[in-house]
């Protein structure tokens, strides 16, 4: 991707999904790539002062065309030089959607984060392009499809997360929902958010998931500490748990197809 985000006031110009990422990592290995639909901050990934978080749209949108009371038109933000050489690599134009979709899962191959680690320590993540091979184009079509969960999941919006409570993330005890001390009982499963409280059915995998510099559950939970925990956060909570619980399991497919 070549451009950063244009800046705009319409609602037309949030219909837009960003790869956010870093150029250098103090942390000892990458998981420095999320996806966001909003306008984020330069901590959105991390906080560390030289893992600036850096923001790649799928599309630009010409802003001043719409200023005119026309439609805003938008293009991929690809050159067109990488675009010809997916379309050679592919025999097809893929969309613009399978390109970024391409991206995010390879992005997110615990094999590609191995054999890059001193490399994306020092520069921005490289994808390798699609094979040219029949296999090649095979794996594409794949890993397309898994990153387009890894998005969907991301964003919230895969429909395996409507009623998450009920996929075993449990939140048995009433009480204050104030968030006074964070812990992880890794015997029982439990994410306790003050003495009585607490979320069951969280694996320790689950519960120790890093996304840039963050441990994603505990985060959510500590940002909030003070406060009481609404219903609309607790179930909220529980949602993150089951996309990262099905991101775990997706990684594993993309190194499947990977190979």
């Amino acid at each position: 991707m070549n451009e950063n985000l244009a800046v705009a006031t319409s609602r037309k110009f949030t219909e837009n999904i960003v790869l956010v990422t870093t150029r250098q990592l103090t942390s000892p290995k990458f998981n420095h790539s999320f996806v966001t639909d909003k306008i984020s901050d330069m901590c959105f990934i991390s906080n560390k002062g030289s893992e600036s978080n850096y923001f790649f749209p799928l599309y630009l949108y010409a802003a001043g065309d719409e200023r005119k009371g026309g439609e805003a038109e938008r293009r991929p933000n690809f050159t067109a030089k990488f675009l010809q050489a997916v379309k050679e690599a592919l025999g097809t134009e893929p969309t613009a959607e399978e390109i970024f979709y391409y991206i995010y899962a390879v992005l997110y191959s615990p094999s590609y984060r191995r054999r890059y680690e001193e490399f994306l320590k020092v520069d921005f993540p490289r994808v390798p392009l699609p094979s040219a091979s029949e296999e090649g184009k095979g794996k594409f079509k794949r890993l397309s499809e898994l990153g387009k969960e890894l998005v969907e999941l991301h964003l919230l919006r895969h429909p395996s997360l409507s009623g998450a409570g009920a996929g075993g993330v449990g939140f048995p005890v009433s009480g204050s929902n104030k968030v006074e001390r964070v812990r992880y009982d890794e015997k029982t499963e439990r994410v306790y958010f003050n003495k009585q409280q607490y979320f069951d059915g969280v694996s320790k995998p689950v519960w120790e998931y890093q996304i840039g510099g963050y441990q994603v559950l505990a985060k959510y939970l500590k940002d909030r500490k003070g406060r009481e925990l609404s219903w609309q956060e607790v179930e909220h909570f529980r949602r993150v748990v089951k996309a990262v619980e099905r991101t775990r399991e997706v990684q594993v497919q993309v190194e499947e197809v990977k190979g």
